[in-house]
């Protein structure tokens, strides 16, 4: 920034302090009462901000037009098991128990969906969308009295005395629904009067308790669309081994959709329901556990969610006793805090309301999203540079103070330090900036929304701070007083409050590094280049496995295990291969070639099984034998005919009836695996190849697969090419704002070069730390790490070279080259090395859920939090808070003043 207009700015804001503390205290308010809540216009998922053009958002998107309301995107799977034993015949309680209340929820769900349809009464015609509904409302309480019956027949010698529920011990209220069902739909009167009569025996004050279907808070189970389970007498063959039951929940809601955190609490609710009332009657050792791509989505949402809170208040925590230990002076902590807090207050509602313009669209163009996980960048990033920019002014002003009256003390502060605080901002916002030239919609949205809010916080610590430091005036600084005497500089740190003296230990390593800058500058570099190569060489060693990112102590990994004990994990999430042929095909001929496709797919090497309406299970292959009058062959014509198969292969719409062929692909491996993820591509390049050939059945069709592994090959393709652009545009993009602020060019190059030097050495050293810390169950790191710990080291990384090298450039005015360096390294050595710790303690404070939950029980208490961390924050906030530190107590103290001492012996600094 320009002296004269950072003259002209501090002289305006220490003339008109009054007059900004009031502007900000009405900002404040008025955005606070205006904006909504961040959570209320958040939005999540990863799958979702794909480009439309991948073959997976394309898939999808097809899906949603054949199939209207009835797509399937993830799914909840319930595993009943015991581990390396058989279940046992009371399991079956405990079994029943589960199916008659899911199967009731399923039939709320689809009868309220159906009301959302304009379902008002009477029997809706086959074209209607609310028909789909009301029939699966019907069949799925009459399961639930199925279930009921079995059960009741099971415990009937041993009822508890409890007075009757709803659900227990019988499911009066499924009784109570069908029959009210019935009434609208116009059923006989007979069956009508036979639920009522069942429901009021079964509980004689139902009626005064139950609540019309329309009035129930169904939160958590919307999503539900269908129901498949072991029990089910034609489909539940593969969903019943000798150790396991499963019950498959098909949800329309994407695997990270943020809805998916109340439907894994609804579910968990559920199953400590059954288990408190059922589990007495069967033997110690079943398991009814939870997993599935929602569940593990979920869970991960729930563990970013409680990593967000720990964030928060370790963060404030931490910086609380940092500012306590450096200034030991109540106000200057309050200050910087009070600062930071409106930063927060006000960027976070001004991106809330915008967002929620954006989504209502107010104002044409306007564009903008915001993230359920983003807050917890905005806050760490606004805490740590906000305080450093606070630092940096009050250091500055106490050594201000002992020259100058307090009113020409604050605006010389403020005028002496604002190109440094501008260039700082403006290499991280800038830098940030750039994610939003990002195909995938998460960073496109991200990175400029945390610009935004830095923004906010740069205007805030040069007008609110201040503001507020000419209001309160010298008494700031109590108990301390300012004085033109020299304080002693005998800790580590410095002193932050005052400048060094000439024997602190920042002046010895000036005088130590001025006088062996070569020898420094080498063995420095070369110190930094081992881990750095170890780095550079393993960049790529990152996962896009969901389910690794939780820990071992989460419900939905424990369900994986149990369920992977008796099943192959691939049969619960294949992999949908849309085939849209380009005219239409004779019904016949159509089918022919349907059986023809899918005897080319089990070719395909890792495919176990092919699903199709001929074939709902995949359970026969082309070379399974099988007579006319066999068993087999009975169930396959009933598997034909299963409302499944009729609904869930073949489009009603007319213009796809017999042009969409569509095949569920059972592919071998976890569907979140690196090796399903090549088993699948091929796949993919297979069936491209064979629509190619003249004589192929599927000769010019086009070709898109849909589901979880399609969705992570996409999710990795388009990341990579976003990592290469962004990483090139934000070394461009900070390179010319050093540039513009240092007007150095071979200084500046070099700054770039020590900031990614110090990038790979903090990735070598986190992928060391973590494959030690996670031992076997290492599976990489998270995908987001890199690209994110780039931006932000590559951005904030620069900021305290940005500050010494000003002040560099700043004493040369009046002194030497020589001088300069040293008085320049000793006057900011304690300031940064504690605006280092500040930012480094900000960052660390996102590992906080793998450690803070275990200290609280440790000490006696306890936490209201899921208990599982996040794998991908975690070693983000490790990551990051290791690079700040190796920024802070390497580049900027060793690596750049040598650099500036080695090149100022040539007279070209």
């Amino acid at each position: 920034m320009h002296r004269s207009l950072s003259h002209r700015w501090a002289d305006s804001v220490t003339k008109h302090w009054w007059l900004i503390l009031i502007v900000w205290v009405v900002v404040a308010v008025s955005l606070r009462m205006v904006a909504p809540r961040w959570n209320d216009v958040a939005y999540d998922g990863d799958f979702e901000y794909l480009p439309p053009t991948m073959s997976s958002v394309a898939g999808g998107r097809l899906l949603d037009r054949a199939f209207p309301g009835e797509r399937a995107r993830s799914e909840v799977v319930l595993v009943m098991g015991r581990r390396d034993q058989p279940l046992i015949k009371s399991d079956e309680i405990v079994g029943l128990d589960l199916l008659r209340r899911l199967y009731h929820r399923l039939g709320e769900v689809s009868w309220q969906r159906a009301v959302q349809y304009g379902y008002t009464g009477g029997m809706p015609s086959e074209d209607d969308p609310a028909a789909v509904w009301i029939q699966l409302a019907e069949e799925a309480f009459g399961k639930s009295i199925d279930a009921d019956k079995k059960f009741y027949e099971l415990i009937a010698d041993s009822v508890p005395d409890d007075a009757p529920t709803l659900t227990q011990p019988r499911m009066a209220i499924s009784y109570w629904d069908r029959g009210k069902l019935l009434e609208l739909i116009g059923g006989s009167e007979e069956a009508v009067g036979k639920d009522f009569e069942a429901a009021l025996i079964l509980m004689p004050d139902l009626p005064t308790v139950a609540v019309a279907i329309g009035d129930r808070d169904l939160v958590g189970w919307k999503p539900m669309l269908d129901i498949l389970s072991w029990d089910d007498r034609v489909l539940g063959s593969r969903l019943r081994k000798e150790s396991a039951r499963l019950v498959v929940l098909h949800l329309s809601s994407e695997l990270a959709a943020t809805g998916n955190i109340a439907t894994v609490e609804a579910i968990e609710t559920l199953i400590g329901n059954v288990l408190r009332y059922s589990r007495g009657y069967t033997d110690p050792g079943l398991e009814l556990l939870m997993t599935g791509s929602a569940a593990i989505g979920g869970e991960t949402l729930m563990a970013a969610r409680d990593a967000i809170r720990y964030t928060e208040w370790i963060t404030v925590v931490m910086i609380l006793v940092i500012l306590a230990l450096v200034y030991r002076a109540p106000l200057l902590v309050a200050i910087p805090m009070v600062s930071i807090g409106f930063a927060v207050l006000v960027s976070t509602s001004l991106v809330a309301l915008l967002t929620g313009l954006s989504i209502d669209r107010v104002i044409p163009r306007l564009d903008m999203r915001i993230f359920t996980t983003s807050r917890i960048f905005v806050v760490v990033i606004l805490f740590g540079a906000g305080t450093d920019y606070c630092l940096f002014l009050i250091s500055r002003l106490r050594e201000e103070a002992s020259k100058a009256p307090w009113p020409v003390a604050c605006r010389n502060a403020l005028s002496g330090v604002m190109g440094a605080l501008f260039g700082s901002a403006m290499t991280t916002v800038v830098g940030l900036g750039m994610l939003w030239i990002a195909s995938f919609g998460k960073f496109h949205y991200t990175g400029p929304i945390i610009a935004i809010c830095l923004l906010v916080g740069l205007l805030v610590c040069t007008t609110l701070t201040p503001s507020l430091l000419r209001a309160i005036g010298p008494v700031a600084f109590w108990p301390s007083r300012v004085t033109t005497e020299t304080p002693k500089n005998l800790s580590l740190f410095g002193d932050p409050r005052g400048e060094a003296s000439s024997g602190g230990i920042w002046s010895l390593i000036a005088l130590w590094l001025t006088r062996r800058p070569m020898t420094t500058l080498i063995v420095g570099l070369v110190v930094l280049m081992i881990p750095a190569v170890y780095g550079f060489k393993h960049e790529d060693a990152v996962t896009y496995d969901y389910s690794s990112q939780l820990n071992h102590s989460a419900n939905s990994r424990q369900g994986l295990r149990l369920l992977s004990e008796s099943f192959d994990i691939g049969e619960i999430n294949p992999v949908t291969v849309l085939i849209v042929n380009k005219e239409d095909t004779p019904r016949k001929e159509f089918e022919k070639q349907i059986r023809a496709i899918a005897k080319d797919l089990y070719s395909l090497d890792g495919v176990l099984a092919v699903r199709t309406a001929d074939d709902p299970l995949g359970d026969f292959p082309p070379d399974r034998d099988m007579g006319l009058l066999t068993s087999a062959a009975w169930k396959r014509r009933a598997l034909r005919n299963h409302q499944v198969a009729k609904r869930h292969f073949f489009s009603s719409l007319p213009e796809l009836e017999n042009r969409l062929a569509r095949f569920d692909i059972v592919v071998d491996g976890d569907p979140f695996s690196i090796e399903t993820a090549k088993r699948v591509s091929g796949l993919g390049k297979s069936l491209q190849a064979l629509s190619k050939q003249p004589d192929s059945v599927i000769k010019d069709s086009h070709i898109l697969l849909a589901g979880t592994t399609p969705s992570i090959i996409d999710l990795r393709s388009v990341t990579l090419k976003d990592n290469r652009r962004i990483k090139i545009a934000v070394v461009i993009a900070v390179f010319l704002v050093l540039v513009l602020v240092i007007r150095r060019l071979g200084l500046c190059v070099y700054l770039i070069a020590t900031v990614l030097i110090s990038y790979y050495a903090t990735l070598g050293l986190t992928l060391v730390f973590f494959k030690i810390a996670y031992g076997n169950d290492f599976v990489g790191l998270d995908w987001k790490l890199p690209l994110f710990l780039f931006v932000i080291l590559v951005a904030v990384g620069q900021d305290y070279n940005v500050y010494l090298v000003t002040r560099i450039v700043e004493e040369q005015r009046k002194l030497g080259w020589l001088a300069a360096l040293r008085r320049a390294v000793s006057r900011t050595g304690g300031i940064i090395t504690a605006c280092g710790l500040v930012m480094a303690a900000t960052f660390f404070s996102m590992t906080a859920s793998a450690w803070f939950p275990a200290v609280v029980n440790a000490l006696g208490f306890q936490t209201s939090t899921s208990g599982t961390s996040l794998r991908g924050i975690v070693e983000l906030g490790f990551a990051l808070g290791l690079g700040v530190l190796i920024d802070t107590f390497y580049v900027r103290t060793i690596l750049v003043p040598s650099f500036v001492a080695a090149i100022g012996k040539r007279g070209n600094t």
